[in-house]
């Protein structure tokens, strides 16, 4: 029985390049919608692994066309030099490298700017822009964060004037890779390499293990981030003592660790008193079954 919200309403899919939201897309074509009765569409930060980009442009073939949306962001004239240089080095135009540059900083954990101007916004606008009724179909699972297991399959958003639906509440991750098999489609080969997230890379509240998997160049790329962004800033303030950080300290005797003491830490235990140089977490693509694909 269709539910009466569904009724006369066109689907709009938030997909993200991560196994939840192409599962939530592959669910859909079991229930018996069409590529034709959803739209799907993503939002670009500019901070994606380029792994990802290329995983979405291929899942095109499987699940249809994705709509791009990147927000605009201001550039100044003094800073037009430094982003070109960073963005040739990412090989695509960043929204958060823009933002990083307006303000000389990178979000933190009380200000995470990057989730509000780099994602809310830009669908936001995106659904005023609509003149039918419609529902946001999201992908999320109560088992991925205390958060996350407080919602329920239907809420009605005040933010997007319209009703999210999330049909993979009570789904397990064996469900999500199960459909994934079902398909004959792999989830984004970032997971096989380790990574438990496949969004922005990495995202300011990355967890150990995470952190410990970003590859070097990103780890270089970041690096000279905080070094121009701490440069500029100390010369704009006149704060000798300023230090930009991408990360936030994950100890709490060392209020400041820059990208390179961030990742260290990464590969410490016992509350980063000694080297970790086994991990006893079972690997991703064992636990799928599926390290032939890495």
């Amino acid at each position: 029985m269709i539910d009466e919200r569904l009724k006369d309403a066109r689907l709009v899919v938030s997909v993200s390049g991560g196994k939840d939201s192409t599962a939530m897309c592959l669910h859909l074509f079991e229930l018996g919608y069409s590529k034709n009765d959803f739209d799907r569409v993503f939002m670009n930060t500019g901070w994606e692994h380029a792994n990802t980009y290329k995983y979405l442009d291929e899942l095109e073939e499987t699940i249809g066309p994705i709509i791009r949306l990147k927000k605009e962001v201001k550039v100044r004239d003094e800073h037009i030099e430094y982003i070109k240089h960073f963005e040739d080095r990412l090989g695509f135009e960043s929204p958060f490298v823009r933002r990083v540059f307006l303000h000389q900083s990178f979000p933190t954990r009380l200000h995470r700017w990057c989730t509000r101007v780099l994602k809310i916004d830009p669908i936001k606008d995106y659904f005023k822009e609509l003149d039918y009724n419609f529902v946001n179909v999201v992908g999320i699972r109560k088992e991925e964060s205390l958060r996350r297991s407080k919602m329920d399959e239907w809420e009605w958003s005040d933010s997007f004037d319209c009703w999210v639906w999330r049909p993979l509440i009570d789904w397990t991750e064996k469900d999500v890779i199960d459909i994934h098999r079902r398909f004959n489609l792999l989830p984004n080969r970032l997971y096989l390499n380790g990574s438990t997230r496949v969004g922005c890379w990495p995202c300011i509240n990355s967890r150990k293990k995470e952190i410990m998997h970003i590859d070097e160049e990103r780890i270089s790329l970041i690096r000279d981030l905080e070094n121009t962004c701490t440069k500029l800033k100390r010369e704009r303030k006149g704060q000798d003592q300023f230090q930009s950080t991408f990360f936030h300290s994950p100890i709490k005797s060392v209020p400041i660790m820059t990208i390179d003491e961030v990742r260290s830490w990464s590969n410490t235990a016992r509350g980063g008193k000694q080297f970790e140089l086994f991990s006893a977490e079972e690997p991703t693509c064992v636990r799928w079954g599926m390290c032939e694909f890495k």
